[in-house]
């Protein structure tokens, strides 16, 4: 199937979705203290109903930090993502028109965004947090409207880290890649787009 668009996954697809693991020096608790602050509020903030101030309220409160270090680590954090080297290499190379279709909060676009210069490869970049939902194939849909895509969704390539988003996407009429690490997408995406 020769693919017209791609609409691109962004946490551990493009990239290690771990950025905000790193702990500062001298909180040796702040995963834990990221993990349980995520557990009462990930989803909210996910699709906009509630913000970072908030998130970095309760970060504060469970490390012991003040509000601006908290919110000055966040914004270290995301100077550190870490790419998958295969997969941002293809990205970079637009090889179709492109979005990038993420359930992530406000920060990813007020920090990572930037930081990462999506605008410069990604045609669109749809997050949930802006969307107020976190149905990836709600996103997508979204994605296809804004790239302007008009044909068959089987040509719309969903590339997911996750089975089960993927499986929605095609249950919803598009096309699928399960993105099962950079060493395997380096093997497969001859086969999946062709050549540059």
């Amino acid at each position: 199937m020769p693919y017209a668009v791609l609409l691109w996954d962004f946490g551990d697809t493009l990239v290690d979705e771990r950025w905000m693991r790193r702990a500062p020096d001298g909180v040796p608790g702040w995963a834990d203290a990221w993990d349980a602050t995520m557990a009462d509020l990930a989803d909210a903030w996910n699709v906009g109903a509630t913000s970072s101030a908030e998130v970095y309220a309760a970060l504060a409160a469970r490390t012991g930090m003040a509000f601006a270090e908290v919110a000055a680590h966040a914004a270290h954090c995301c100077r550190q993502i870490t790419f998958h080297e295969e997969a941002w290499r293809v990205a970079g190379e637009r090889r179709r028109p492109q979005a990038v279709v993420t359930v992530n909060p406000d920060l990813f676009t007020y920090l990572v965004v930037p930081v990462c210069e999506l605008a410069t490869v990604f045609d669109h970049v749809v997050a949930s947090h802006q969307e107020g939902t976190d149905d990836k194939v709600a996103l997508c849909e979204r994605a296809l409207i804004r790239l302007g895509f008009r044909g068959d969704r089987l040509e719309a390539l969903l590339i997911d880290n996750r089975p089960d988003l993927v499986d929605a996407w095609r249950d919803a009429g598009g096309s699928g890649y399960w993105f099962q690490g950079d060493a395997r997408f380096a093997q497969d995406v001859g086969g999946l787009l062709g050549g540059r």
